[in-house]
């Protein structure tokens, strides 16, 4: 909770409600994804490109997104680091 706490007076736009209303499903989400210990950039990049792919809007079908309803498969491939986030890692 202190990351949260401290960093609201910093955020842009924090005295706006739906900027707060907007901090809080992210800080939720991003918590759901830790304790699933799914990476949360792979996870953003595939939901993000689901997006893309259905003309800018959220996926009908959140099946595939939810930790909970993610076949065994998905769920150890979104556990895992991206390749070019782990090449980055190791080249510096």
């Amino acid at each position: 909770m202190r990351g949260p706490v401290v960093g609201r007076k910093n955020f842009y736009g924090s005295g706006c409600e739906c900027s707060a209303e907007l901090a809080a499903q992210m800080y939720s989400l991003m918590a759901t994804l830790k304790l699933w210990k799914i990476n949360a950039r792979t996870w953003l990049g595939a939901f993000l490109q689901a997006c893309a792919d259905n003309a800018n809007h959220s996926p009908s079908d959140l099946k595939p997104f939810l930790p909970w309803t993610m076949d065994a498969k998905r769920l150890a491939a979104m556990q895992t680091c991206p390749i070019s986030v782990a090449e980055d890692l190791n080249s510096s």
